[in-house]
């Protein structure tokens, strides 16, 4: 798909961030969704017990003479349903945060929680400069699910000085439909959407780019406490949302 040119600087920043990697099998972890909003403290994790053994008092079994019986035939109820792609429910790309997390959460509490819907991260730069990034502060964190990735450091309009959940940017323009498929923003806006139906659905502003520049065109809208943003492959109503974007914190 051909982009268009004109200006929209702030398109540069989103198209610097992203990048892919396969998607992972999904991890059978429970998170605490209380450690989720913002916080200093680290929660505690819930106690495991074992169920599996007999109580105390129990009353012993009781055996049973055989005795001849008849069963009727049962009939199946299992579903062929496909079920949705996973954390398309849970996973939703918001102007205060994904999903339950919101921006301004201690990040080791964000990375458990995400990883329990859609496994373990496929990259994580770990903690490095803030030039790395274009970020303020003293050092930043990128962790990346396939195509979903989330920016950590300790300077954003989030919070100041200490680590935490800054941004997250959903899609890769040289990675189109690739894993994890299907998340959505509030609005229902999701990558794939046409230009036509955002226009429809959304009061949002559209920028043509510029080709010379290596500037994709893009998309805005506000909300609060931040707009929701992304790059688009064109702005005919035929065009496609490639990238969707949120938070505050780095320029690249």
């Amino acid at each position: 798909m051909q982009l268009r040119p004109g200006r929209f600087a702030g398109a540069v920043a989103i198209a610097m961030l992203i990048t892919g990697c396969a998607y992972l099998t999904p991890q059978n972890e429970a998170v605490d969704e209380s450690v989720l909003a913002p916080s200093g403290d680290d929660a505690d994790l819930p106690a495991i017990v074992d169920e599996s053994s007999p109580t105390e008092g129990s009353p012993p079994a009781v055996e049973v003479d055989a005795v001849e019986t008849t069963v009727a035939p049962t009939t199946s109820t299992s579903s062929t349903t496909i079920p949705a792609p996973l954390g398309v429910d849970e996973l939703i790309l918001k102007s205060d945060g994904l999903g339950e997390a919101l921006f301004g959460t201690e990040p080791d509490a964000v990375v458990s929680y995400v990883s329990s819907i859609l496994g373990s991260p496929t990259d994580d730069s770990d903690w490095v400069g803030p030039d790395e990034f274009s970020c303020p502060g003293t050092a930043v964190r990128r962790v990346k699910w396939g195509v979903l990735s989330l920016m950590f450091g300790d300077q954003s309009s989030s919070a100041d000085g200490r680590a935490h959940f800054m941004s997250y940017t959903y899609g890769v323009v040289d990675k189109f439909g690739e894993e994890p498929t299907g998340l959505r923003t509030s609005d229902g806006v999701t990558i794939t959407d046409s230009v036509g139906s955002l226009l429809e659905r959304i009061d949002v502003q559209l920028q043509e780019g510029d080709g010379d520049l290596d500037i994709p065109p893009s998309f805005f809208y506000e909300r609060e406490p931040f707009p929701i943003s992304g790059l688009l492959s064109g702005t005919d109503v035929d065009d496609v949302v490639l990238v969707i974007s949120s938070g505050s914190g780095c320029l690249g």
